[in-house]
Formats: C-alpha cells, structure tokens, sequence
C-alpha cells in the first residue's frame, strides 16, 4: 500500500517533555502497527534533541521534579503559539511557578526559553526531510504546546502533511475541544489506537471509506473512543530502533541512562472493582485485559535481545496476579537477568513477592498513599496500613526498592490521623521513605472530579496554570483541562493539619541520604537477634527468645491478641506481657487492633506450625 516515492507516509514526532531515557510506547506500538499494514513509518524524538539544547538535569527537572498541574512544560512553548493572547511571562511566573519552584529551576527554566523558535525550526525541519504524508504528535500531560508549536509550522510548509493528534490529552471530550480551538490539528484519535490508527490510514492515503471510530475530524466530530483491544496478543511488539539511533548519536548519550518501557497489560482489575476515588487513569478503557504468560515473556526477551537492555519500566496500572506463578517462573528460569519495574497492590502476600524478585522484580509502586486506615478507606484503596508497612519491610528484605507517596486532604479525613502517622513515621525510618507528601488533586475521569458534589469538593474549575497556558473560555478550558482545582464544602485547609507529617517525611529522607537507619533480625536456633541503628532505639541490641521470639515472628504479618493467643505454642503464655516490652522497644507497632513486628528479617527459621505467610492483615 506505500507508494513507491521518497515520501513516508507516516512521521510521529515526540516532542518535550516526554522522558528522554525511554522511547515512547505509544507511537513506538502505532508505528508497528502502521508498518504491519504496509504504510511506512518513523518517529523523530525530538524532546531528545532539546534536553542535548538545555541540559538533561534541567529538562528532567521540568519534566519530573515539578507538580504536574502547575503545567510549566506547556508553559514553556505557549507563547510561541499564542502570542500575546496569553498573560505576560512575569504573572505566571509570580503567581503560578513561584511558590512551587526553587530559584534554582526559576532560573533554568527562563535560560530554556532563550532559543525555542531555532528550535522548533529544526524540529519542523527533521520532520519535513521525510516528506511526510501525514504527520502524528503524542501529547501526554506537558507535550500539547510544542507539538502545536511545531505543527503550525509544517502547515506553514510547502508540502504540508495532514496532522493527526492522539494520546491522553485527546481522551474525550479534551480532544474534541483541542481539535475545535487549534486550527493545525486536522484529526485527533482517542482512545486506543492500535487499530484505528492504521484504519485512518487506509482512508487517508488507500482511498477506503470513513469514518473511523475514534477518530475526530473537522466536519466530522466522532464522539466515541476507539473500542478497547480485547486480544493484547494480538499486537505487535514496540519498535523502539528510530529511539536507539537517534538517543546513541546524540551528544547527551553518555549521560542517559536508557531503558526500554514495556506493556503485559491495559486497565486495571482493581479499579473495575472499585475505582480509587482520586484516579484518573485508563479514561474509559478501565476494563482489564493481559497478555498471555507466553506473549508476555517472549516480548520481554526479544526486546531485551534486540535492543542489549535488561532494565525494563512496565506501564501497566497493576500486576496481573496470575503472572505470579506463570510468567515469573519462566522468567527466574530463562536467566536472563532482568531489572523489572511494576505497579502492583501492596496486599501482596510475602511468598508472592520472592516469587517476584526471582523473576526479575528489583523495583515496585504498590499506591501505598497512606498509613493511616481511614485515608485509605477513603481512598477505596482496598489495603490496610499494616499491610502497607509489611510490604514495605518485605521489599527491604528481598532487595525491591519500593517507590510510594503520601496524599493528604481526602475530605472528611480526620487532622488527627497525620499526627498519628508523624509519630509514626520515626519508627519506620529503616525503610524505604516516601518520595513526596502532596495534597490529593481532581483530575478527569476520577470518582472526585465526576462526583465531586458528593464527595464534598465545591467551586470545581481548571487548575489556574491553564489560563497562563492557553488563550481560552472557561467553558472551553473545562473541556481541555485534565487537572481542576477546588474547594472544600467544609472549608478544611489540609496544610494546617499535615505540617507535623510532613517534618516527618522530610526528617525520613535526610537519613536516608546519610546513614540510613538499620532494623535488623537474624533468627538462631534458639532466639531472635535485633539490631537497631535507629534515632528511636532504646538499645542497639535486643535478643529475643521463649514468648517473646514467637509473638514476634508470628508479627511478621499484622496479628490481632485474639489471634496471638490462639497459637498452639503460645497456649498460657503472658502474650499481653511480650506485646507490651516489644511495643516500648519500639520493635513492634500497633495499627489499629494489629500489631506488626518492625525489624527486617535478614536471616529467617523456617516457616514453623502456625506461622503462615501471609497478608499483614492475617487475624
């Protein structure tokens, strides 16, 4: 079906501030898919070729460091496309970026503005060297002003190729609304595009009939998504070579470190159940669907092979818990060695997770959000505090680092919860420290934003960046934006009840930038050895034996006193009286009526009558 001239038919371009250190999944999945149907394709990363312009500290700084929804990417190209239909460079600085910036980044992100226009030239330049038939943009969270920066200029061209827009910021009703506000954008695909993608083609440049399902088009506002793909087996592998060649010859290759992002499944089992009420991942494709252990297992060595990296990030919203004793075995089986990330459920039971880290899981984010029972209830997280603080001792355990963070402001939440987890927070300095405390934000397609009424939240609007960002109506902002600021019905203010929490956090992190605190357990025949390297410890050495050993060793899991008191070896023993000077050793915690040993086991006994493997949240 290509024709047999210079041109390509299809060119998909990256622009900033997509992550410089991993191709982009999703045109790297289209681009496969296009070539598949016989139309030829490539991709142009240029978000490479500006991190190489103003240094890749200070790109992924923007890209990553800073809150999404003050949306100082899109800010950074919105002049260039609108001009002065938007506020002064001065007022969003002051009044967006300057409480939520150091003076350091203030300072790189006006040395990035100096240049754009030479750049975006170049970037229209590469593009147009393909002689493009049509041209795709992915705009995900800060990319929609370059890309629009750049597809204004190749409809400026002499032989300028029809533009197509997809992604996460075209889910919905944002993608009819950027395809009636943005004059360049000829189409935009929502939903996924894996086979609407090489259907627009085939109208576009084969001559078929349309319209395509998902696919907006002036003078023809299709309103559905494209139908969810049930068969992920069906689909073709990433090619991610146009990213190896174009991040290898570049002059910042030496300092990114590459890896290569993969998908063994789309939605999210948990969320079909119960959807988390502040997320808003996955839109309307919320069902889940996985690939088989096979398909999955072969796509993760094929593409370690071919492309020499071992490092994987997966993008799945959640572990499909049937890889656990499926695609994990072959993987400990086939050698290879591999360094996996994924997002899991902290209800993990400990086995589960050796199985894991024998499989090649060296890094998870489990949406730990909270140690306090009611947040998380509030959440609809469907976990405990005890449970999420075991995971997080079992990581340290096996070797998995555990990314987490703490969101704060859920309404109705009560003030004292975040002094209780302050106080806290010190005994479990040890362990992996969350990466940020932020206040739970509205984002699109969240329980919060779709009945915000109802769960308290009033006076719902775009988040004020969007303003400084795009010359628009509010009607029209409120169908562009994905982030939304807001009120509470109760008039709470979260950062005058989270101050001790977050001295806490902060005080976890300095430690661990230092000498990080220890909390050691090696168990001997006849006793538990502890060792505590912590600010809290009442001695730097503990030994434990008789009652005291085994109502620890049954804490690795939550327990209740109930249950404690039902084991078969602790049949008359004072087990309030071992509950009691393990708590004031600050060995062991008490989470609601559970109390959950705090050491990390470096050298375990056996699994002995009764101590069963399980959830944190055991009876």
């Amino acid at each position: 079906m290509a024709d047999s001239t210079s041109r390509t038919d299809i060119v998909f371009v990256v622009m900033p501030f997509a992550d410089v250190d991993r191709p982009a999944i999703g045109v790297s999945l289209l681009k496969a898919a296009a070539c598949a149907a016989g139309w030829s394709a490539s991709i142009e990363y240029c978000n490479v070729a500006f991190a190489a312009r103003v240094g890749p500290e200070p790109y992924a700084a923007v890209a990553n460091a800073l809150a999404p929804d003050v949306l100082a990417g899109e800010w950074l190209f919105a002049d260039d496309v609108f001009g002065d239909r938007i506020p002064p460079a001065e007022e969003y600085l002051e009044r967006v970026l300057s409480g939520n910036a150091p003076a350091e980044l203030l300072e790189s992100i006006g040395v990035m503005r100096t240049g754009r226009g030479e750049y975006l030239e170049a970037c229209a330049a590469r593009v147009l060297a393909h002689r493009p038939r049509v041209v795709g943009f992915t705009t995900t969270f800060h990319q929609t002003c370059a890309c629009l920066a750049v597809a204004r200029r190749l409809k400026e061209a002499a032989e300028p190729p029809i533009v197509v827009f997809g992604g996460a910021n075209c889910e919905g009703e944002m993608g009819a609304q950027m395809l009636a506000s943005f004059p360049w954008i000829d189409h935009v695909a929502s939903g996924e595009a894996d086979r609407s993608l090489p259907q627009l083609l085939d109208v576009l440049l084969g001559g078929a009939s349309g319209p395509v399902r998902g696919v907006r088009s002036r003078g023809h506002d299709e309103a559905v998504n494209a139908p969810p793909v049930v068969d992920l087996d069906a689909l073709p592998y990433p090619d991610y070579d146009d990213y190896f060649a174009q991040v290898r010859g570049s002059p910042i290759a030496a300092e990114v470190q590459t890896y290569l992002p993969v998908e063994t499944s789309r939605g999210c089992w948990w969320g079909a159940k119960h959807h988390c009420t502040f997320c808003g991942l996955n839109g309307d494709s919320m069902a889940f669907r996985s690939k088989s252990p096979q398909r999955a297992f072969d796509e993760l060595t094929w593409l370690a092979r071919r492309y020499g990296e071992l490092r994987f990030g997966v993008v799945d919203n959640i572990l499909d818990l049937h890889y656990i004793d499926t695609l994990f075995p072959l993987l400990a089986e086939d050698g290879l060695e591999l360094d996996l990330f994924y997002e899991v459920k902290a209800n993990l039971r400990y086995e589960q997770l050796v199985q894991l880290h024998r499989g090649g899981i060296r890094q998870i984010q489990p949406g730990i959000e909270s140690l306090s029972d009611d947040v998380l209830k509030r959440m609809d997280k469907g976990v405990s505090a005890a449970q999420n603080i075991a995971l997080l001792r079992w990581c340290a355990e096996l070797g998995i680092r555990c990314c987490w963070n703490v969101l704060a402001g859920f309404p109705g939440e009560p003030p004292a919860e975040y002094e209780r987890m302050a106080e806290l927070m010190p005994l479990l300095v040890h362990l992996d420290a969350p990466m940020s405390t932020a206040q739970v934000r509205l984002d699109r397609f969240s329980p919060f934003h779709a009945r915000s009424e109802e769960y308290g939240f009033r006076r719902v609007r775009p988040s004020r960046a969007y303003f400084y960002v795009f010359p628009l109506g509010r009607r029209e902002m409120a169908r562009l934006a994905y982030y939304f600021d807001f009120d509470y019905a109760d008039g709470r203010r979260p950062r005058d009840y989270t101050d001790a929490m977050n001295r806490a956090v902060a005080s976890w992190w300095r430690g661990q930038n230092t000498d990080r605190p220890e909390l050691n357990l090696d168990a001997e025949d006849d006793r538990l050895v502890v060792t505590d390297t912590r600010p809290v410890a009442t001695a730097e050495r503990h030994e434990l034996d008789g009652v005291h050993a085994r109502v620890y060793e049954l804490c690795d899991v939550g327990r209740t006193r109930a249950a404690l008191r039902r084991d078969p070896e602790l049949a008359g023993a004072d087990v309030d009286d071992a509950l009691e000077a393990l708590l004031a050793d600050r060995l062991l915690a008490q989470i609601g009526d559970r109390y959950l040993a705090l050491a990390v086991f470096r050298k375990r006994r056996p699994p002995r009558a009764g101590v069963r493997r399980a959830t944190a949240a055991a009876a």
